[in-house]
């Protein structure tokens, strides 16, 4: 069993409820209550808080949030509590409590949390070139939600409501498995590389064995899969990402690092890391053939990582012309939408 963090998914109050919003300063109260004035509300005041009921929790917070009468740091510090009608204030319930802020961003999150109950994900797959066979190597395995409406919820948009409503864990969960599986459902034979991020993993050993177990259970060579590290830039402990890639690597798979070039942060995680592949970061890449500057980082890059024994690989590729300076340079790999974009059914020749 995978714990709470992986797997539960926050809800949003619905129906009749009573409502606690107390904050730190009374003129602060005094805003809430002229921003909800209206006989839809039955409204109490007790002091430093107030009780509201009403038969849509989300459309008090709402309109408390979209009122131009409260300042950024006044949601923050605005602490609501949703309790039923008949439930009674105590402070063992404290911990349902959130902040204006949060309550809002969860509300503005149900797409992701219908997609993550539902485990309704897609996977598109980009090519990976080998620059010396200009053959397929492999494809990076990109999640998409798939909304009711068959609509597409971007990963960017994902991630950014996972990390502000405390999903995270379990969408990385779910986004490593579904790219596992779909690549089995597809029929892939090449290497696929699978992103995760460092901060939804707290225990390898833990938090990964779902990971594992579905590439065992369809049978993947571990060579062929690459989990590539994002956002090294964020990660608070350089140990806690070495034991990660350490886990990985014990377990037969491969190591990835992303957008390596893009800061100083990246590569004090290249020196520690010792990863298999690294990806020079697309800014880089962009116009190198025009940029003296970009063209003296990147051999100082692929020099480096070939001392290591790391392959290279350049991402975000769009020309002719920057994968020939590349190609010259000596890199491994490329990809980018020079040689085939994301798509649903993998490209299977160039």
């Amino acid at each position: 069993m995978s714990c709470a963090k992986c797997t539960e998914v926050p809800s949003v109050p619905q129906g009749a409820k009573g409502i606690y919003i107390s904050a730190s300063h009374e003129y602060i109260l005094e805003k809430i209550s002229s921003i909800l004035a209206n006989e839809s509300f039955s409204t109490t005041k007790h002091g430093a808080y107030i009780h509201f009921v009403t038969d849509c929790f989300s459309d008090v917070i709402s309109r408390c949030a979209a009122s131009g009468e409260l300042t950024e740091l006044e949601k923050q510090n605005i602490s609501i509590l949703p309790l039923g009608v008949d439930e009674i204030l105590d402070f063992g319930k404290a911990s349902a409590a959130k902040s204006l802020d949060s309550w809002n961003t969860l509300i503005l999150s149900k797409d992701l949390i219908w997609i993550l109950e539902n485990g309704s994900f897609t996977v598109h797959f980009q090519p990976i070139i080998d620059a010396s066979t200009m053959t397929i190597y492999g494809y990076e395995c990109l999640s998409r939600g798939v909304l009711p409406d068959t609509s597409m919820m971007s990963p960017a948009k994902m991630f950014d409501a996972a990390k502000k409503t405390g999903m995270l864990f379990n969408l990385d969960r779910q986004c490593r498995e579904t790219a596992i599986k779909t690549s089995a459902v597809k029929n892939i034979n090449k290497n696929i590389f699978i992103n995760f991020l460092p901060t939804s993993i707290y225990n390898p050993e833990f938090c990964l064995k779902d990971t594992v177990k579905w590439a065992h259970q369809l049978e993947f060579d571990p060579s062929t899969i690459v989990f590539e590290v994002v956002e090294t830039e964020k990660v608070d402990s350089a140990a806690h990402l070495q034991n990660i890639l350490r886990f990985y690597k014990e377990k037969g798979f491969r190591t990835a690092m992303d957008d390596v070039g893009s800061g100083y942060s990246s590569l004090n995680m290249f020196a520690s890391l010792s990863p298999d592949i690294i990806k020079i970061d697309m800014e880089l890449v962009r116009d190198v053939h025009k940029n003296i500057m970009k063209q003296s980082v990147s051999r100082a890059l692929v020099s480096m990582a070939k001392e290591a024994g790391c392959k290279v690989l350049a991402e975000g590729i769009e020309n002719v012309d920057e994968f020939e300076w590349f190609k010259v340079l000596g890199i491994d790999y490329a990809q980018g939408y020079y040689f085939g974009k994301p798509s649903a059914e993998p490209l299977r020749q160039l």
